[in-house]
């Protein structure tokens, strides 16, 4: 039992602030045009909140995932100027089953060409006699990844979205 942590980047052409408004702000609205048919079930809803820290989002997952209960993710900070998240899960999924508590960060920062990287860190607490296998835990931050560069292909494609 333990802490466990990962980070992972990828290059995007599309700039911080319009990449923040589209995965952060406004993920519940697009969540449902993107190409994540295996990651998201049914779109993302705010259950609790304006957007703003202390907002509770809704996740549903479909059946491929086992479980499909949904998940409650709190946002926890919000740094709408230098693009800045971090939510934690507070019920739903495989918390309390699969995992003691989990939280992940995502930041955009501009690259020269006027892109951005953005930046995953994702922090877990393991429950007591349960041990994630570094397969279980590259599948965790694969599946992170793929939510945001499908919010990557959609802006890539809409160049007008969230401008």
């Amino acid at each position: 039992m333990g802490v466990r942590s990962y980070t992972v980047e990828f290059e995007s052409p599309i700039t911080p602030s319009r990449f923040f408004k589209a995965s952060v702000l406004h993920l519940h609205e697009i969540a449902s045009k993107i190409e994540m048919p295996t990651l998201v079930k049914g779109g993302v809803l705010i259950v609790e909140g304006d957007g703003g820290v202390g907002t509770i989002k809704e996740y549903h997952f479909p059946p491929v995932y086992g479980d499909s209960k949904p998940v409650r993710e709190r946002v926890e900070e919000l740094d709408k100027e230098n693009f800045v998240c971090k939510c934690s899960v507070v019920e739903g999924g495989t918390k309390g089953i699969g995992y003691k508590s989990t939280s992940n960060k995502v930041s955009f920062e501009a690259t020269a060409n006027g892109g951005s990287v953005c930046k995953l860190v994702g922090e877990f607490e393991e429950l007591e006699g349960l041990e994630y296998t570094e397969e279980e835990l590259s599948k965790r931050k694969e599946g992170k990844l793929a939510t945001y560069k499908a919010v990557d292909a959609y802006l890539q494609a809409n160049p007008n979205d969230y401008a």
